[in-house]
């Protein structure tokens, strides 16, 4: 099988996996959301920083090293696993102990429990870090599927049981919990991978010159990306924050299913041709034109189907998210184009060039959220956007002087399948116009704007297009053949 068609399939199975478990989860918290307040979700945002910070430790960049590693070894990756036990626990016990410190800070006492209970799915995380790492190396993300629905819908449906019995933040917690613990124990039911009872310091030092520059760059971006929460929850109220965090929730639920469906494949994909910079191009391009394709429409159409979606699915007491959302989403898609070029630094093995790059954008960030922070949460969503367009020029930066594919020659590629996406949402924004009914809108826009955008690629001869259709058919004969001859 060539690589593109590996990488291809490989992406479909990540797809499926991604977009089932965030079609549940956007279903579990819509159901969430109207049982529980814009205060309980503030809480609950202040709790998942401290998670989200501690979770980069574990992973460490540690699995990245293994993917990226192509005579990895058993030993290797036994070490890894016992590194991450290790730091999960100490963590835990870091965050306990803080606990009443955070509560003291933010002058909300519940939080101390909450916090302690919810540092618990530490440990759950560092158990599952190594299984999804080997299965992510096999590109096996039909078993990451399996695994992650099923945590997803019962994790979930215990937190609205929760929730609907009075629960409120508590039933969060239980669903971090419970699908985490869910996810450990899965994986390694079905694994037949096993732990070494070694733990090697020269492994940990061949990988640590790569997975530590990963692991200073997830740090950095972590901190800043929940400076937002930190700073709106202490500065202006909780209730803001949870306007700010139902506002990024829409966009970053198909910013993370479409994000992790290419991080997953272009790691272990890419690697192997890490020293083939032609070939390495034509891949990079096909992907960033593709991924331009997909993610320009929905971006752009989330947007501006933000309001209705909004006061029909959550309500008119979330109204106040929907610009939020709006900036996100734009923000969001350019982030995924952006991204693509930091996995490339991946690849050739400089996360070395990644960290440089980072403490520019922390740079940018930083001063932009001091700017908008007196203004409010809609200016801080709009200096959210305006980093990450700078973010893509830093980000293109280096695969420019590397691989001579540099921001201008992707804005190339990438701008006729733009011009196709703006036109498309025009024409739908002109169509909301004169239409009042939320559903009717909701349920009509999406597809008069999938065919505008589909005849606007084939008019701009976007060959992507072609292609994806292309290997898509070949997909389903070749499924149609083997069920014929398995009967």
């Amino acid at each position: 099988m060539s690589l593109g068609n590996k990488m291809f399939q490989g992406m479909l199975w990540s797809a499926f996996e991604r977009i089932s478990v965030q079609a549940v989860t956007f279903v579990l918290t819509i159901i969430l959301a109207r049982l529980i307040t814009p205060e309980e979700y503030g809480t609950i945002g202040i709790l998942i920083v401290f998670i989200s910070f501690s979770q980069v430790f574990i992973d460490s960049g540690f699995g990245k090293a293994l993917i990226q590693k192509q005579d990895r070894s058993n030993e290797d990756i036994s070490t890894v696993f016992w590194f991450n036990m290790l730091i999960s626990i100490v963590l835990y016990f870091v965050l306990w102990l803080g606990a009443p410190f955070v509560a003291s800070f933010y002058k909300i006492a519940s939080l101390s429990s909450l916090l302690r209970v919810l540092s618990i799915s530490l440990i759950f995380n560092a158990l599952f870090a190594i299984p999804y790492t080997l299965y992510t190396i096999k590109m096996d993300f039909k078993s990451i599927a399996r695994v992650n629905l099923i945590a997803t819908v019962i994790s979930g449906g215990i937190a609205i049981y929760l929730a609907y019995v009075g629960y409120g933040v508590w039933a969060l917690v239980a669903q971090t919990i419970i699908k985490s613990g869910l996810m450990a124990l899965a994986m390694w039911l079905q694994l037949k991978w096993r732990p070494d009872t070694v733990f090697s310091m020269e492994s940990l030092k061949s990988l640590f010159s790569y997975g530590s520059k990963l692991l200073a760059s997830s740090l950095l971006n972590n901190i800043v990306n929940n400076f937002y929460a930190l700073f709106i929850a202490k500065l202006i109220s909780t209730k803001e924050l949870g306007f700010y965090t139902r506002g990024t929730q829409f966009a970053d639920t198909f910013f993370s299913t479409i994000s992790t469906i290419f991080d997953n494949v272009l790691l272990p994909g890419l690697s192997t041709v890490q020293d083939q910079n032609e070939v390495l191009v034509k891949h990079t391009r096909s992907i960033i034109r593709t991924a331009s394709m997909l993610v320009a429409p929905l971006f752009l159409g989330l947007s501006v189907l933000a309001e209705p979606l909004v006061r029909l699915l959550l309500t008119e007491k979330w109204m106040m998210a929907v610009p939020i959302m709006q900036l996100i989403c734009i923000a969001r898609m350019i982030t995924i184009i952006s991204g693509i070029n930091v996995n490339l630094l991946y690849v050739l093995g400089r996360t070395d060039l990644a960290l440089k790059q980072q403490y520019l954008k922390i740079i940018v960030r930083v001063i932009l959220l001091i700017v908008a922070l007196p203004f409010g949460i809609v200016y801080i969503a709009l200096a959210e956007l305006i980093a990450t367009a700078i973010h893509f020029f830093i980000n293109t930066h280096y695969p420019g002087k590397i691989m001579k594919y540099g921001s201008i020659k992707q804005i190339k590629d990438i701008l006729p399948i733009f011009i196709a996406a703006i036109i498309m949402t025009a024409i739908v924004y002109a169509y909301m116009q004169w239409l009042t009914s939320d559903i009717a809108l909701l349920c009509t826009a999406p597809i008069i704007g999938a065919f505008v955008y589909y005849v606007l690629l084939k008019l701009f001869k976007v060959k992507e297009l072609d292609v994806l259709v292309d290997r898509i058919q070949k997909l389903r004969s070749n499924r149609k053949t083997n069920i014929g001859k398995n009967n």
